[in-house]
């Protein structure tokens, strides 16, 4: 559509803004944008609006990009094309769990249980699905929300290729985390358009909850920026120029801008440590037109007894472009978009010949390059020096390698199916992207992103403390990871130290009163890890904080105070094992059985390989006269120990 013809539709919707003074509806001037049904969003991401409202004037691009994999990357289950086998049972060997995802009306249930030596169900759990995580083009992932806001993702997922139910990624192995996974910020930044929160609410160390209401799938203002001054400007009457100044077109960028907003979410070199963002860089910050160097630093890393070249993950499209001589020698010409329109979905068979298009305006001779053993074809650029190779990190899906190589290459070899691996990181380097850090500021973000990812710590957390103490920095985010991981590694007193130097410094943080307290707690001091947990409370809610705070009344004997924290805990996250575990002891120990018994019955529900529940619940059944049911607990209590000696 020509921007005359946008101009024409708006200049319709605004006839109403005229309306609107002459019947002198507001008793100052109207923003135009409420006049016609738009809101502008506020808070940590402002500025944007509903993608409806783009689809107003650009109604061809907008209904095309309908169909492509960004658009639906998370929906509702009431809003998602049905693709899966609902209600086909899957059973996972390791962990000797039974799943299933059914449809109940026009709902979506996540069921999981285990059987009795009879074939009955035991430990039988079911949790809505609220959410659908991926396009399914692939393969689809799938989430809960408490009533409180924080998100998980379920074991299990759908993989299109071959049609059928398997594990999600990182859920392979037998003591994989359950329903316990939480989907954070940086893993929804890149799977749907920026959610409505407050301003502050995305720093790094902020609780991960999101509102109920979000939006649905990576929507246009993803990669062309928050719409709602655009259209201020098309409303009002400006200049073309100015019309086109508000909005961001990539494609006018400069190279490196350009390839920013591609990479914001397609240039990830490792799923399993990724980069930290920026000190004192919140979430949802960035913006299309700035160098995603300076928001984020990525990290590149070196896998014991896997070349360089072979290293190969789902998300990998930008990193390995990165690598092609095509992308290096262009200077700038080759990108993402040279080949891939992103308001259409590509068709295979077709988009390879328009890719073929790309390869041969710079390689002339293509034709001469091949012999009639390896004669060129429409679209056979693709096939050879772009094959399909099978994922590291994703076992049941393969996708197009973005590194342009000349071969040969095993075809079948590259898809061939293969088991899980848990490779071990020899080194982390920044990613010569951008303008990365040097010096002791790159050491820094190094250990920041070994940190968070749980790798490398005990030489991550060596190697932070002294970068920390050569840089000046205003925020507090590496501190906050050093005292987090000082605690997880079991240095109390550091993490003590650390967590008290925030305070002191008058940063008012719910983390650092909640270490501190956990730091306290974990060398006995009760009284003190009380007041210090009930301050991080105080400042903001957290369903752990309240069962550090149940752990240290226990320590003191106060259970009437610890079963308030528990059930604070469990209202807050209603699958959370531990605190249903220690309300069947407080329970037990009000000599309230069949509530106890309910409640170990729970706990195992959530968490069905922690033994040592086993043996309460069945001496509580055989005590209730439950002689029967008792037995079904002892003879699954007993086979889930032999399958965990068997590790």
């Amino acid at each position: 559509m020509p921007m005359h013809s946008h101009i024409t539709v708006w200049l319709g919707l605004a006839s109403c803004v005229v309306t609107a003074w002459a019947t002198g509806l507001a008793a100052q001037e109207p923003d135009v944008l409420e006049i016609v049904g738009a809101r502008e969003t506020k808070g940590a991401a402002a500025g944007y609006v509903d993608d409806t409202v783009c689809g107003r004037c650009h109604a061809d691009m907008y209904a095309t990009y309908q169909g492509v994999g960004m658009a639906q990357s998370f929906k509702r289950p009431g809003s998602a094309t049905r693709i899966e086998d609902f209600g086909q049972e899957f059973f996972h060997a390791p962990s000797q769990r039974y799943y299933q995802i059914i449809e109940r009306g026009e709902d979506l249930i996540f069921r999981r249980y285990q059987r009795d030596k009879n074939g009955a169900e035991i430990n039988a759990l079911e949790i809505p699905v609220n959410w659908i995580l991926g396009s399914g083009n692939r393969a689809r992932s799938y989430l809960y929300q408490t009533d409180w806001g924080e998100m998980f993702m379920l074991p299990v997922g759908w993989y299109s290729e071959d049609r059928r139910w398997d594990m999600s990624p990182g859920f392979e192995a037998a003591d994989h985390p359950g329903i316990h996974r939480q989907a954070s910020r940086p893993c929804l930044f890149c799977h749907n358009a920026f959610p409505e929160v407050p301003e502050g609410s995305d720093r790094h160390w902020e609780v991960e909850t999101f509102p109920h209401e979000l939006p649905e799938g990576t929507g246009c203002q993803r990669c062309h920026g928050p719409g709602a001054e655009h259209i201020r400007t098309v409303l009002t009457g400006q200049e073309i120029d100015e019309i086109r100044a508000a909005i961001t077109n990539p494609a006018r960028l400069p190279a490196e801008l350009r390839d920013s907003v591609c990479f914001q979410c397609h240039m990830l070199p490792s799923a399993s440590l990724t980069g930290a963002r920026r000190v004192g860089t919140d979430i949802y910050s960035f913006r299309p037109g700035q160098q995603l160097s300076d928001y984020l630093v990525h990290v590149d890393v070196v896998e014991q007894g896997v070349k360089p070249e072979d290293r190969f993950e789902i998300n990998h499209h930008g990193y390995r472009l990165m690598q092609s001589s095509c992308y290096r020698e262009s200077e700038g010409e080759l990108s993402c978009i040279s080949c891939h329109d992103p308001h259409v979905k590509p068709e295979s068979s077709s988009f390879r010949m328009t890719v073929g298009a790309v390869c041969e305006g710079c390689h002339e001779d293509a034709v001469e390059q091949h012999n009639p053993e390896t004669e060129l074809s429409d679209g056979a650029c693709v096939t050879c020096h772009m094959p399909r190779r099978r994922t590291s990190d994703v076992i049941h899906v393969t996708m197009t390698d973005h590194r342009i190589a000349t071969g040969p290459f095993d075809l079948a070899g590259l898809v061939k199916p293969v088991d899980k691996e848990n490779r071990t990181i020899t080194s982390v380097a920044i990613l010569d992207l951008g303008e990365p850090p040097t010096g002791g500021e790159a050491d820094a973000y190094r250990s920041v992103a070994a940190l968070r990812s749980g790798r490398n710590t005990q030489v991550a957390l060596q190697e932070l403390m002294p970068a920390l103490q050569d840089l000046e920095l205003e925020a507090n985010d590496p501190y906050v990871d050093l005292a987090t991981m000082q605690f997880t590694a079991g240095r109390y007193r550091e993490a003590e130290a650390t967590a008290r130097q925030l305070i002191d410094e008058g940063q008012n943080l719910r983390p650092a009163y909640s270490i501190l307290g956990t730091s306290l707690l974990g060398q006995g001091k009760q009284e003190e890890a009380i007041r210090m947990l009930q301050q991080s409370i105080a400042v903001q809610p957290h369903p752990e904080t309240h069962f550090n705070l149940a752990a240290a009344y226990l320590g003191t004997g106060d259970y009437p105070n610890a079963e308030t924290q528990i059930d604070a805990a469990i209202e807050m996250r209603p699958y959370m094992p531990a605190a249903w575990k220690y309300k069947a002891k407080l329970l037990v120990a009000r000599n309230e059985p069949e509530k106890a018994r309910d409640a170990f019955v729970r706990a195992l529900q959530l968490q069905p390989f922690d033994l040592s529940l086993y043996g309460e619940l069945i001496d509580l059944l055989r005590a209730l006269g439950e002689s029967d049911e008792a037995e079904r607990y002892l003879e699954l209590g007993l086979r889930m120990s032999r399958t965990q000696a068997d590790r």
